[in-house]
């Protein structure tokens, strides 16, 4: 059901639309032009149907009015003159179609249909903007400490600006979030944001992914397609892991960097790009520069902007801090209700230097969360890979907390040492095939058992 409002100086008019819509839609009218913004000031306003001769007023005029009110409303026009001079005027201010009179029924019944399937499309479209724009907000980058406070500001320096940005750190620090929280927190955020995976594809397929192609341009190609340069419009694309990029692709890029304009390929029309570029690498690409395998002049025009993210290591004061945000967005997840972890549990996790960073540390306190049945995390619940990282360094006190973590697992019953000398040998087998390459002979002998005993025991663990 929607508002629709009927704008128009002949009663008959008014009771045509009356007959026709009520029942199925609010219906409001009225008879000149501030009869009509009241209803709209007063009312939630879906549609209008303006006539053009509102007795010595110009429906145009007022077109102008609502269309500056709210640009979203959507506006028929109506007229009995068949002028396509108003008619052009009318779509020019933002009018949404036009219809003749005498009015025709089934026409006005299929332009309402279409013009609420257009409208609930728009706001389909605009809240997946909005949660968007939510979603990689700046409260989603979590930190207080002085290297996530300089990202901070080096993200605000750069939001409103059209420089080129590159964003380097370790895999997992969150170069994609800070990508996209400038892009959805600056000028662009209601264009297209295009992300590019550089080391997940060939280098042909790279490129035909960037630059798009010309049917026939190659074998198989039995269409146009648009590439990532193209679809981005005015927005933004990232160019993720961009040290992985091929070099003949590189001299490529160099020229779109350089000229702001493509091709497709296969075409011989240049393409002007519009997009904003972000890239980012996990590699030290001044080495990379330095040993000839990244582009110097390439360097230059994606460097003129950059923003190095530190890895979780070096920043364990946020630990805590993202430990309680992801711990809340768990609990929308799963439907839970924790509140926080046990001291000894945050203890491990920040003791742990977390390799794979934020994205490794996110996904253990969903495991943690999915594992934990009260309201407080306990140190049971952090995997075995963490405590057994860390069993080589505890002193007294730490390895109580540890075992006392590790007695919460267990039933009220159950003997303890059995069951972890079985848990701690089973992540040894684990460590040691990593080790020495699933060498059964090293492994057992790092063990203190024979080879036959060992395979027993992997045999019996399904190992």
């Amino acid at each position: 059901m929607a508002s629709i409002l009927i704008v128009d100086d002949e009663i008959n008019i008014i009771k045509s639309f009356r007959s026709l819509l009520s029942g199925k839609h609010d219906v409001y009218s009225a008879r000149n032009s501030r009869e009509a913004l009241d209803e709209i000031k007063n009312n939630k306003i879906d549609f209008v149907f303006l006539d053009y001769n509102l007795g010595g007023e110009n429906g145009l005029d007022l077109l102008k009015i609502i269309k500056a009110m709210d640009k979203d409303l959507y506006v028929v026009m109506i007229s009995g003159y068949g002028n396509f001079e108003v008619i052009i005027q009318a779509m020019a201010l933002g009018c949404y179609d036009y219809l003749e009179k005498p009015l025709d029924i089934d026409k006005i019944e299929i332009l309402l249909k279409r013009a609420l399937h257009s409208k609930k499309i728009s706001n389909t479209i605009r809240f997946m903007i909005d949660e968007q724009s939510s979603q990689f907000n700046l409260n989603r980058i979590i930190g207080k400490s002085p290297l996530m406070q300089n990202v901070f500001k080096q993200i605000g320096m750069l939001l409103n600006t059209d420089v080129s940005v590159l964003i380097t750190g370790e895999n997992g620090t969150g170069k994609e979030l800070i990508a996209k929280a400038l892009h959805y927190n600056g000028v662009r955020r209601d264009e297209p944001f295009v992300a590019v995976n550089c080391s997940g594809l060939t280098e042909t397929l790279l490129e035909n992914e960037l630059f798009g192609h010309e049917r026939q341009a190659f074998t198989g190609a039995d269409s146009m397609v648009k590439g990532k340069f193209e679809t981005a419009g005015e927005g933004t694309i990232f160019l993720d892991e961009i040290g992985d990029m091929p070099l003949n692709l590189q001299v490529k890029l160099l020229r779109v960097l350089q000229g702001k304009e493509f091709q497709r390929l296969g075409g011989t029309r240049s393409i002007r790009l519009k997009a904003r570029i972000i890239t980012a690498t996990n590699k030290n690409i001044i080495q990379e520069t330095s040993e000839g395998r990244f582009r110097q002049d390439l360097f230059f025009r994606i460097n003129v902007a950059q923003i190095e993210v530190p890895p979780l290591r070096k920043r364990k004061e946020d630990i805590p801090l993202l430990l309680n945000y992801f711990v809340k967005e768990a609990n929308t997840k799963l439907n839970k209700g924790i509140t926080g972890a046990s001291k000894d549990a945050v203890t491990m996790l920040v003791e742990y230097d977390w390799p794979g960073n934020v994205r490794e540390f996110e996904n253990t306190i969903t495991n943690m969360c999915i594992k934990t049945h009260g309201n407080i995390i306990r140190s049971g619940a952090i995997p075995n890979y963490i405590r057994t990282k860390q069993i080589d360094s505890l002193d007294n006190e730490s390895l109580q907390n540890f075992l006392l973590g590790y007695i919460e697992t267990l039933g009220p019953e159950e003997p303890v040492l059995p069951r972890l000398i079985a848990d701690i040998e089973e992540t040894l087998i684990h460590i040691f095939e990593k080790q020495y390459h699933n060498n059964k002979t090293r492994i057992a002998a790092k063990l203190g058992m024979s080879r036959v005993t060992l395979q027993k025991k992997m045999q019996k663990k399904n190992l």
